[in-house]
């Protein structure tokens, strides 16, 4: 199965860009495709996006560094996210597993799309600014 992955740098720690990701609450202000989330038990969580309704089931979590899910979804099976840190900046790599071959290229424009959000949101809050008055329609909002 093909494992499609992009990379980003965030001007913030790993515990920041870690925050943004891990909060469930907060992933639908930053995540375009994603509308809506709902934990059904621990690490399991109902999802509506963009792309269909999903579950999805964390399968490994290390604070800071990685988390790792499941999904059952027909256009990825499972996605995960890598930080790395160094002087207060934070590499971040995203990857999805892709069962159909065909969709590689609409996944990693996805996964571009999501970076630039996760990237733009993080540095948003290290600026200062009130995740509640967030509008992740707007890639420029200033706090």
């Amino acid at each position: 199965m093909p494992k499609i992955e992009r990379k980003i740098e965030i001007n913030a720690s790993s515990k920041k860009v870690w925050e943004a990701t891990s909060d469930i609450e907060n992933i639908p202000k930053w995540n375009i495709s994603i509308k809506e989330i709902k934990e059904l038990e621990p690490d399991k969580y109902s999802v509506k996006s963009t792309m269909g309704d999903y579950t999805s089931t964390n399968t490994e979590r290390i604070e800071n560094k990685k988390t790792t899910s499941k999904v059952d979804h027909p256009e990825f099976t499972g996605y995960g996210f890598i930080l790395n840190e160094k002087d207060d900046i934070t590499e971040l790599s995203y990857w999805v597993d892709v069962p159909m071959i065909t969709r590689e290229k609409i996944q990693a424009r996805s996964l571009e799309i999501t970076l630039k959000n996760i990237k733009h949101f993080v540095e948003y809050l290290e600026d200062g600014g009130d995740p509640d008055e967030y509008d992740r329609r707007q890639i420029l909002v200033k706090p």
